[in-house]
């Protein structure tokens, strides 16, 4: 059977708002530490509209039905690059929220 966290992974990289939105809990809120913000359900959908970082090296590192531990290598249409640890709550099968923290990869 698929994690929940893979089936939003494909879903987001396959822009597929209706998807992600079935697998996020509705009281769903975001945190990122590295822009000092928290975001809903909502806020995280609209990023689907825009420009997307190009990601790279998606693992999961661990995920159980509570809670989920993820790392990717983000580049953003900047051309800024940052590795990405994401922590996941899982609530009755869905994401009920995401902690971010970012490492900032120098360029060379």
């Amino acid at each position: 059977m698929m994690s929940v966290i893979q089936k939003m992974f494909d879903a987001w990289d396959a822009k597929d708002k209706s998807a992600v939105a079935s697998i996020v809990h509705d009281d769903f809120v975001m945190t990122s530490h590295a822009q000092g913000a928290k975001m809903t359900k909502q806020d995280m959908l609209g990023w689907l509209e825009g420009p997307q970082p190009k990601t790279d090296k998606f693992r999961i590192i661990y995920e159980n039905d509570e809670i989920a531990v993820c790392h990717q290598f983000m580049e953003f249409p900047s051309g800024d690059k940052e590795a990405v640890m994401m922590v996941y709550e899982i609530k009755d099968g869905k994401v009920f929220s995401m902690e971010t923290g970012a490492t900032p990869i120098p360029a060379k």
